[in-house]
């Protein structure tokens, strides 16, 4: 912390320094950095997915393209627009036609450069290569990728791009769970290696032979959604020569600093819901300064009445004449209404933690069980790509909630072959998956591997240990995916188990046959629990209302300061869990996106705080040599 502050402190001092020189002279910066006062915007998206318009229909990529398009009017020759992965995989408007439609916007937007995400290993790299990319104007970097057979890097492990005579070079690079979380047949050539030591390697031969003035990490990693803590935050602080870090993966907005090396973090949400716009300027020591990283200045959002959500948004024209013409050919059949959501929209969130069941991934692992005639069904939760809206439900919306062309196989398991199984679905880590045709209690207090305490029938009738049950499951599971070897081992590697059925079919086609038949709702919006963690199912147990979370103990939830687990928790009179800011007794405390309360410096919005022991908020004080004023915001 108090490297962090004290370099803070250089920081504002060279900027002071800078604005000083600027008012003053017209001196320019030696060498290859800018004259005083030009700022430079380095603008992101990430995690596309290929939503080219929502669910709705509404026009995401013409107001994203928009949008990025007034950036670069404003900043003509410093506007470097950037690709965080993940940006072609997820839509029947991408995939249709593998990402081509998304990387003519991205071309036409003016993405000069873009990471590797592990879902472009979806349909594997000879097609996004060759495919995907053709004739694209721009490239991807990737320095922690290589090639088994030849031992090379299998793409640039960065790319120098000048912008008004400052040369910035963007290093790239692809999270370590790709192997995990791809299907293993597109990444059994690949050779995944640790990121901050190649992006290291990288960026200090291009500061060894003075090939850029500038060097920005574009990772494919992201963070715990807390604006704080994660994979990429414990990267970054082991980063060296790197100015700033553009990340992805975690489908978050992310805008704040590394508390190590004080490097600016910067990630763009997801599904084209926003943009990052971090602005930089380099001063006469030719020291790189970004402009304090916060949500609410950094992040651009566009899922909104301002955005594409408007009644009358403001898109490119050129970008719609994109969408519109692959549009032809793809919505005759996405468009195609096959259900009705007139309830409350459909969601994908758990009835239970850390591991239970949901309404969505209920209903998917259902289907997928009865398109077979199989006694049990599985859906890895990654799957599920999206909660469904209230209103119409076509054949768009189940590309959507399921873009994957994953075909469902057909297994032969025992009962304790699929306790194994089971035992992988709710160990630490794991990504976790739905069930069907039976219910399970596990106990979380107990180690990974030790946890599932029992297993029956969906009716509750009792499975034998000498029986054997079919089960029905994503090819992507049975091969292993996500880690869950156990399918793998029982027959997922045996490609005549493959019933050659899509699972998004077996969706559609379900949809279709229950279109009128359920009143209000073709999907049945109900919660039936099939997981059952025994540990708080007859003891105190997190709830969820909605958005909202308490914490239910003897029949009641629970109110005021609780201690749960070790940390503590603010729920108001009706027992609603606190986030954010709150103010208790005269007293500010500061509760994380989970709800627990933080102690120690915080870096929120822009600034720091100091939170002592108990949590309250310092203010009008020194700790630790620093200064904060009367609001808590640390000042000297």
């Amino acid at each position: 912390m108090k490297k962090i502050l004290k370099t803070k402190k250089a920081i504002a001092f060279l900027t002071s320094l800078f604005l000083t020189t600027t008012l003053i002279t017209a001196f320019p910066i030696v060498g290859h950095a800018t004259e005083n006062g030009k700022t430079f915007d380095i603008v992101e998206v990430t995690d596309f997915h290929g939503t080219l318009k929502d669910s709705s229909g509404n026009p995401v990529a013409g107001v994203l393209a928009d949008r990025i398009g007034n950036v670069k009017k404003s900043n003509p020759d410093r506007t470097l627009i950037l690709g965080g992965g993940d940006l072609y995989q997820g839509s029947a408007l991408s995939n249709l036609v593998k990402g081509v439609s998304v990387q003519k916007v991205m071309s036409k937007i003016g993405m000069e450069v873009t990471a590797l995400g592990n879902h472009e290993f979806d349909w594997g790299l000879d097609t996004i290569i060759n495919t995907t990319m053709k004739d694209a104007s721009y490239s991807i970097v990737c320095s922690n990728l290589y090639n088994k057979q030849t031992g090379k890097r299998v793409f640039e492990p960065y790319k120098i791009i000048t912008k008004d005579g400052v040369r910035i070079a963007v290093v790239g690079g692809i999270t370590l769970e790709t192997p995990i979380t791809s299907t293993p047949k597109y990444v059994k050539d690949y050779e995944f290696t640790d990121i901050a030591n190649e992006i290291n390697s990288v960026a200090a031969e291009i500061k060894e032979n003075n090939l850029a003035d500038v060097t920005i990490a574009l990772v494919h990693e992201g963070d715990n959604g807390d604006n704080t803590t994660g994979k990429i935050f414990d990267i970054t602080n082991k980063l060296k020569n790197v100015d700033a870090v553009f990340a992805g993966h975690s489908h978050t907005k992310t805008a704040a600093i590394a508390k190590i090396t004080n490097i600016p973090i910067f990630i763009a949400s997801v599904y084209g819901k926003g943009y990052i716009d971090a602005k930089f300027k380099i001063t006469d020591d030719k020291k790189v300064v970004f402009d304090a990283p916060s949500i609410n200045t950094s992040f651009v959002a566009l899922d909104n009445e301002n955005g594409y959500k408007a009644s009358n948004p403001k898109t490119d024209s050129d970008v719609d004449k994109i969408v519109d013409e692959f549009s032809k050919n793809v919505e005759p059949l996405t468009n195609e209404v096959i259900g009705q959501n007139a309830d409350k929209d459909l969601t994908r969130k758990l009835d239970a933690s850390p591991y239970g069941s949901s309404i969505l991934g209920n209903w998917a692992a259902d289907v997928t069980r009865n398109a077979v005639k199989a006694d049990v069904g599985f859906q890895n939760n990654g799957g599920l790509r999206i909660d469904i809206p209230k209103g119409k439900i076509t054949v768009g919306t189940m590309w959507q909630f399921m873009p994957f062309d994953n075909t469902i196989f057909k297994l032969s398991m025992t009962k304790a072959q699929i306790k194994e199984a089971l035992e992988q679905n709710v160990a630490d880590g794991s990504k976790g998956f739905q069930v069907s045709g039976i219910k399970f209690t596990y106990n979380s207090n107990l180690p990974s591997g030790q946890r599932v305490k029992s297993i029956t029938r969906e009716d509750g009738t009792e499975i034998s240990d000498t029986e054997s049950l079919s089960v029905a499951i994503p090819d992507f599971m049975a091969q292993g995916g996500d880690g869950f070897s156990a399918f793998k081992k029982y027959g997922g590697s045996n490609v005549s188990n493959d019933t050659h059925i899509y699972v998004r079919d077996a969706l559609i086609d379900w949809c279709k046959s229950n279109k009128d038949k359920n009143d209000k709702n073709t999907i049945p919006n109900a919660d039936v629990a099939r997981m059952i963690n025994d540990r708080t199912s007859n003891a105190a147990a997190w709830k969820s209302e909605g958005q909202n979370w308490k914490y239910v103990k003897d029949g009641s939830a629970v109110t005021g300061w609780n201690e749960i687990q070790g940390k503590w928790y603010l729920m108001d009179s009706t027992g609603i869990m606190q986030k954010g800011w709150n103010k208790v007794d005269e007293k500010w405390y500061y509760l994380n996106d989970n709800g627990a309360m933080v102690t120690g410096w915080i870096y929120v919005d822009g600034n720091w705080y100091y939170l002592y022991s108990d949590g309250s908020m310092a203010s009008s004080i020194t700790v630790d040599s620093y200064t904060v004023d009367e609001n808590g915001a640390w000042v000297a």
